[in-house]
């Protein structure tokens, strides 16, 4: 199968970890950085849809209608057929399911004919690389979700694993991947993330993990060593994971959960309307999204109902149900999590725990974290934690983790292998290309395969010429949204200022025949291109029902800047008068240019910061940073993404030249200078470490020493691992100490 993967790229150049849950993936870098969506989101729905003219895939799918969604892909494209029928997920798609030759689950999809587990899954494994940005060849890591119950035998739990790790590297390449790095387990994945997220001690702790997701559930014991200093490399995590103990159940979930609600309601309505409600019809859909509703509600209130609309008959159907009664329904999946946590506590060796991390939607509901916390006082380990009154579980762990532990499991290793390993296509010549190919080999035979090379050739030959049918679509749906776009605001014209002057009885006729066109076969039957030509005739023949109106509008624009430049000029005016320095830029410019602007006097201001040899350099730094400032305060009409790029090199503007300020020392007012620039960032953000400690520096040099103390007692709450924080306090307390003692003296000798 290694000649079915894309040229490989660098092993060294990016290695992302993607968590691959049943409701969402996430992918991650291993520096922690959470790569987002078309969307800008960091999750990305695992669905597939097909509609009658294309499939849609992660976000785009969201809006589908039931009726033609794949939800949780990962399931159907990891677990075998036969593994399936205890899965809550396949009674509810909406396709019919039968068996593919590799043994994985086909579905019959009309217009597409059967789509296999690996091929839904490679399809949504390539829309999470193209949106991440990794090129098609790219290493990845993937954190394997469970694929068999807690109750299985060793022997079948490996078997399972054996073949969702081959059905996994198959889905990687039909998504354009190249090597599969790690393939960790969720329980390996969370304790990479732990060592990198626990706060920081002496000695080595051990802590309980308890993940509930959509559909799956894992329990693990985890002890964290810290590294001695001097073997640990600059940059690496301060503390090690060992896994001590895990477990895992393929069908212990969220999903199972609303199915117990779903047979529930499905039962008592189809005893009270006499009309049964079946999975996977527009009722069953519609029952299962009020269970779900149900459920999230009894995770917060005692008693919750909600409201199935047009369930049976046309008629809203209520669904209310107490809390004990839904825990009485979960008492086998509650039983099953509870046996899973006493086993791993029983682990041979494991030590008091220090936390109990609990992750996953299915820890919020208080009967999941009494199971856990009956299992915690009924064992040594855990005696100490479940006791507490005031318990507060962790929760330093969730999907993004996962996501990030893979990515620093697949570090690991690469870094591990040496800079030899995995040159890759990037190299020099044939060497580096015939190491890199080999290197796939070896991924392949680590792997194996569930289809076999040949079908998995064909299975990406498939989804490439799939892939340029979506993209296909996707322009011309684009091109659609364009003229239905303009036709909604050609109409709105009239309602606008001057819109009297637009010659509607032309202009409304005109838009009616585009609309009718778009909608009749002959638009229907149109491609990206004709579309496009239509929309640029239409543009003319509107234009010219608006001639007196643009007119207006122009004019009145030009009005306005007069008027504006007016308002400018006696502005400048005044400045010169009181001996002001001028400010020439007076210019509007484009969000990109402005900022090319900002950065440039911030980046000038840097470098005379960083090779500065006494008071001159730091002011003529701090002049290009505040120039830097006045241009950043140029920007208008701001969204909120660019607002908040703005506000971020604001707020490292204000920081650096509060630094200057602390290295002017002869100025009179450069500690007053500095505590300004450090509130001005503090306005920004309250919770900025660098503000509150540089402001606090500024403070114990000007002797206040109360104002010093409370930036620093606030420094130290936001972050309690920060070590320059505490050697500040210490000082500040010193002189608040001598102060005192100082005043003792002072009133001894007054009244002795």
């Amino acid at each position: 199968p290694a000649a079915c993967r894309q040229p490989p790229v660098s092993r060294r150049q990016m290695v992302v970890g993607i968590n691959l849950g049943s409701q969402a993936a996430v992918v991650a870098s291993a520096d922690g950085a959470i790569l987002r969506n078309e969307d800008g989101g960091v999750r990305t729905s695992s669905i597939v849809a097909f509609t009658a003219a294309e499939r849609k895939l992660g976000e785009a799918a969201g809006g589908s209608q039931a009726k033609d969604r794949v939800c949780s892909v990962p399931r159907l494209g990891l677990l075998k057929h036969s593994a399936l029928a205890d899965a809550a997920v396949a009674r509810h798609w909406p396709f019919p399911r039968s068996e593919h030759a590799s043994g994985l689950s086909q579905l019959a999809v009309p217009g597409f004919g059967d789509q296999s587990g690996v091929a839904l899954l490679g399809a949504l494994l390539g829309k999470l690389r193209s949106t991440s940005g990794a090129a098609a060849g790219s290493p990845v890591a993937l954190s394997l979700p469970p694929c068999a119950a807690a109750g299985a035998s060793p022997e079948e739990a490996e078997a399972s694993r054996r073949f969702a790790k081959a059905a996994l590297a198959d889905a990687a390449a039909v998504g354009g991947w190249g090597e599969v790095v790690a393939l960790p387990t969720p329980a390996e994945a969370a304790g990479e993330a732990l060592a990198r997220k626990y706060p920081r001690g002496e000695a080595a702790v051990d802590t309980l993990v308890v993940d509930v997701g959509h559909s799956c559930a894992f329990v693990a014991a985890v002890r964290l060593h810290p590294l001695a200093k001097e073997g640990a490399k600059e940059g690496a995590a301060a503390w090690r994971a060992e896994l001590l103990y895990e477990e895992s159940d393929a069908f212990l979930g969220c999903d199972q959960m609303d199915d117990a609600l779903f047979d529930h309601f499905g039962a008592k309505i189809g005893a009270s309307h006499g009309t049964p409600i079946k999975p996977a019809s527009r009722a069953g859909w519609r029952l299962l999204d009020g269970c779900e509703r149900l459920r999230k509600l009894l995770s917060t209130l005692p008693e919750a109902a909600v409201s199935v609309e047009n369930l049976v008959d046309g008629c809203d159907v209520p669904l209310k149900l107490a809390r004990d009664d839904f825990v009485a329904l979960l008492a086998p999946l509650l039983a099953k999590l509870g046996a899973m946590t006493r086993r791993a506590l029983s682990t041979a060796g494991l030590e008091r725990l220090a936390s109990v991390e609990l992750a996953g939607g299915g820890t919020r509901i208080p009967a999941v974290q009494e199971a856990v916390t009956q299992a915690l006082l009924e064992s040594a380990a855990g005696a100490a934690v479940g006791g507490l009154e005031d318990r507060r579980f962790g929760a330093k762990l969730d999907d993004a983790s996962l996501a990030v532990g893979a990515a620093l499991v697949a570090k690991r290793a690469v870094d591990a292998a040496g800079p030899a390993a995995g040159a890759g296509a990037t190299t020099a010549g044939e060497a580096g290309a015939a190491a890199a190919a080999g290197e796939a080999e070896a991924a392949d035979a680590a792997h194996g395969s569930a289809l076999g090379a040949e079908a998995l050739a064909v299975c990406v030959a498939a989804e490439a010429e799939m892939a340029g049918r979506d993209a296909a679509a996707a322009a011309r749906s684009a091109a659609v949204n364009e003229l239905e776009g303009y036709i909604l605001e050609a109409r709105g014209m009239r309602s606008r200022k001057h819109g009297s002057l637009i010659d509607g009885a032309s202009l409304e006729p005109m838009l009616d025949e585009a609309e009718d066109w778009l909608y009749s076969d002959a638009g229907e039957a149109a491609g990206c291109g004709e579309l496009g030509a239509f929309l640029a005739a239409l543009r003319v023949r509107v234009d010219g029902t608006m001639v007196a109106f643009r007119e207006k509008v122009e004019a009145e624009r030009v009005a306005s800047e007069a008027a504006l430049q007016a308002s400018a000029d006696a502005a400048a005016a005044e400045r010169a008068a009181n001996g002001e320095d001028e400010d020439h830029d007076q210019r509007r410019l484009k969000y990109p240019d402005r900022l090319r602007m900002v950065q440039k006097n911030k980046d000038e201001g840097t470098e005379l910061f960083k090779g500065a040899v006494d008071v001159t350099q730091y002011r003529q730094a701090a002049a290009r940073y505040n120039k830097a400032l006045t241009h950043a305060a140029k920007f208008v009409d701001l969204s909120p993404d660019a607002r908040e790029e703005v506000d971020a090199l604001k707020l490292s503007l204000h920081l650096n030249i509060a630094m200057c300020w602390l290295k002017i020392t002869d100025a009179t007012n450069h500690l007053d200078q500095a505590i300004r620039s450090c509130t001005d960032a503090l306005a920004l953000d309250g919770e900025n470490v660098k503000a509150l400690y540089r402001r606090a520096t500024a403070l114990e040099q000007k002797k206040d020493y109360e104002a010093a103390k409370a930036d620093l007692a606030a420094a130290a709450q936001i972050a309690p691992d920060d070590k320059a924080v505490p050697k500040l306090q210490q000082r500040v307390e010193a002189q608040i100490k001598r102060q005192l003692d100082k005043e003792k003296k002072m009133y001894g000798k007054m009244f002795g």
